[in-house]
């Protein structure tokens, strides 16, 4: 989600936009733009820029011109990387230690051997065939780099991007992890790719859960997860059912003082059952205090979290393994 969207759908959720005589002026627009820029920079001071050109001088063999600046890795808490000022190269760090884990090149296609391309596209034809999958002549290689030793590590990958899908192939890793195997990949859909009876499923569950109807914006399918999007929710499937479902606009409580469990179980009840097919009456729930949800207990295992709005309304609701993370997992 771009500033703009990001701004228009804070001030749809607070009821703001009424109040707003006309659209954002350009100034303020560009202004938040700028800001969301400058939040994502990192100062590099003389120490870490003398550990960023040592790791990429042991890399590339020879000196190589990096920019002054950072920019933070938005699937990493504490992850952020610099770019060379050619743009061929990237090194890896850590902000608050300022540890380096990997370097980044772009390489060519032809880097990957034959048989190494055949074993990406079996997995990829395998995952969906009615696609063609052609890479792109451009593949991003990883190197791991041990900061505590600065030196090089053992791990060796590849990104390999095409029309509509990316895929990351480990060639080398170390010795209790696997190797010469891909390790994760994204395929991406139009909503008219999609397969009927999926989509009918997912349309079904979203007018279940939050009395939407879903225009499908976005889809892919990453190892055995779909993931269905539009402008207000998110959903992920496996196995043709829905495990993870999201109300992108609605704002979670972040007490139990409002809603107690108790409270909290009756509302998610009915909804879990029609959903999931599970019967919560047996499950203990708890209020998580770190992640602000509830969650549900057979035991010692959670079964089902639950986030819940001021109104009752549910914010999103997760169960099996994806019920173990504290948040949606897989960034909805």
């Amino acid at each position: 989600m771009n500033v703009k969207k990001a701004i228009l759908a804070s001030m749809i959720v607070s009821g703001m936009l009424v109040a707003v005589a006309g659209p954002i002026p350009a100034g303020a627009e560009a202004a938040q733009e700028q800001k969301q820029t400058d939040n994502k920079k990192v100062q590099i001071d003389n120490k870490l820029a003398a550990k960023l050109q040592k790791a990429i001088k042991q890399y590339a063999g020879k000196e190589i011109k990096l920019k002054n600046v950072g920019e933070k890795i938005e699937s990493s808490p504490d992850g952020a990387k610099v770019e060379s000022v050619d743009g061929k190269y990237a090194i890896l760090f850590n902000v608050g230690s300022g540890g380096i884990w990997g370097i980044e090149e772009i390489v060519t296609i032809d880097k990957i051997s034959k048989e190494d391309q055949e074993k990406v596209l079996k997995v990829l034809k395998g995952a969906y065939a009615n696609k063609t999958y052609n890479f792109n002549k451009e593949v991003i290689m990883h190197r791991g780099y041990d900061g505590d030793k600065e030196k090089l590590g053992v791990t060796l990958s590849y990104k390999l991007t095409g029309k509509d899908f990316e895929v990351y192939f480990f060639k080398e890793n170390t010795p209790k992890m696997p190797k010469d195997e891909v390790s994760a990949f994204e395929i991406r859909f139009t909503k008219e790719e999609l397969d009927p009876k999926l989509l009918e499923t997912a349309t079904k569950a979203v007018k279940t859960a939050f009395n939407h109807d879903l225009e499908v914006t976005a889809a892919n399918l990453n190892r055995f997860t779909w993931t269905l999007k539009d402008k207000d929710v998110s959903l992920q499937m496996e196995n043709g059912k829905v495990t993870n479902i999201l109300h992108k606009t609605r704002k979670a409580v972040t007490t139990n003082k409002e809603i107690t469990e108790n409270v909290a179980k009756e509302v998610v009840a009915p909804l879990a059952k029609e959903l999931f097919n599970m019967d919560i009456a047996g499950l203990e729930v708890k209020w998580d205090s770190t992640y602000k949800n509830y969650y549900f207990l057979k035991g010692k295992q959670i079964e089902l979290r639950v986030a819940l709005d001021a109104d009752k309304n549910v914010v999103f609701i997760t169960s099996g393994v994806s019920a173990l993370y504290g948040t949606p997992i897989g960034r909805l």
